[in-house]
């Protein structure tokens, strides 16, 4: 069997920070890996970080890359992706629904081909905020979406909260099937102390550190939780907030802390290679994402948050609820909501047990997170569907 994978991004072997690759791109990486040892022939069809047509090979899986000529906000747009891939043949074709031009190019794919396509869905999008340029992608996506859904053979969703409250997957339940993110949970199970991962990074030893992590945009939080923080800091004075990410925000978050004068507290350490992404969750005392969107789907940063053993806060939005369940394996709050969020963080600050209990309890869940357990899940679904073909 021959699998045809449409990614929009694809990570390179070594991080680009040019090359932006957000959570649907990470998740469809560590997938696609994960499938490639099995006894199954991979292709992935995506965009390149330069002008140039590429093609790397790694045992089983080839990667065509395909020559990206311009860049609409975060997404490379590669006009080769929507026709190169049809000179090559595949068994069936996945794709996870992110922005374009992966969807868009594997749905005109399968119909060229008349093959079989799964859809891995990652969130809906929010028209409500973002620049002019990205309202109206989100307005012709939405033209787009639902002729892609009905056309798909199945539909994997990581949460089924989020898939009964979503504008779309609601009316596409019969073919909808629960499959969570995954992360590799070996990559965030460090040796280092947190003493350790601090003094790598640079970062002050005696402290309580609170970690963000992400791409610093709106629907993401950061600007809650840096009102929220500033509030902290008077009755936690020798607490850090340590942004770790870029993002259209970071210079609006930066002219904040100034004009607060709290920027010798806030630390904003940029884009982040992969190999050094545990390090930062290993010197966190507290993991937060104060998401405000209900396009929130299933953040892989959470489940990487826990494997690596760091209490996690998160707004009680989208399909978080289905990886944190309140006050067992992390915290719940309210989105959009400064002072809950100052509440909640003082108590954990003050309370290091109960982010303890959460530590504990989130470890001893997380197995099922494995890439291997979502690659055999996966894998058992390619040949139920080419087995009813």
């Amino acid at each position: 069997m021959i699998i045809g994978y449409f990614s929009s991004t694809f990570p390179y072997s070594v991080s680009n920070p040019k090359y932006f690759c957000g959570g649907s791109s990470l998740a469809t990486h560590s997938l696609v890996n994960e499938i490639s040892k099995s006894d199954v022939d991979v292709k992935v069809f995506t965009t390149s970080a330069d002008s140039g047509d590429h093609l790397d090979r790694d045992g089983r899986m080839e990667i065509y890359r395909y020559a990206t000529k311009i860049k609409l906000l975060t997404s490379p747009i590669s006009l080769g992706l929507f026709h190169k891939p049809l000179e090559h043949d595949v068994d069936l074709v996945h794709v996870s629904f992110d922005m374009p031009p992966g969807p868009f190019a594997a749905h005109r794919y399968a119909r060229k081909k008349n093959l079989p396509l799964i859809l891995t869905y990652h969130g809906d999008w929010d028209h409500d905020y973002g620049s002019f340029v990205r309202k109206i992608g989100v307005s012709i996506n939405e033209r787009f979406v639902s002729n892609l859904l009905s056309y798909a053979d199945l539909i994997i969703s990581p949460s089924r909260i989020y898939s009964e409250n979503s504008k779309y997957l609601s009316k596409y339940l019969d073919k909808i099937k629960v499959i969570p993110n995954g992360i590799d949970l070996d990559e965030f199970q460090l040796n280092y102390s947190q003493s350790q991962c601090r003094e790598k990074l640079n970062l002050p030893p005696e402290c309580k550190i609170i970690l963000f992590f992400g791409y610093l945009s709106l629907y993401k939080g950061p600007d809650i939780l840096l009102g929220a923080f500033r509030e902290v800091l008077k009755n936690q004075p020798d607490t850090i907030l340590l942004f770790a990410g870029n993002g259209n925000m970071e210079d609006e978050l930066k002219k904040l802390t100034r004009q607060w004068n709290i920027q010798d507290n806030v630390i904003f350490a940029g884009f982040v290679e992969k190999e050094k992404r545990s390090l930062y969750y290993g010197a966190a005392d507290i993991f937060c994402l104060p998401s405000t969107r209900s396009t929130e789907c299933y953040p892989l940063v959470i489940l990487e948050a826990m494997a690596s053993g760091v209490p996690v806060m998160a707004s009680d939005i989208g399909g978080i609820p289905d990886i944190i369940e309140n006050n067992v394996n992390g915290l719940l709050v309210p989105p959009d909501d400064a002072e809950k969020l100052e509440d909640n963080l003082n108590l954990m600050l003050q309370n290091p047990k109960i982010g303890a209990k959460f530590s504990k309890n989130a470890l001893e869940g997380i197995k099922k997170y494995s890439w291997k357990n979502i690659a055999t899940e996966t894998l058992k679904l390619y040949e139920s569907l080419m087995e009813n073909r």
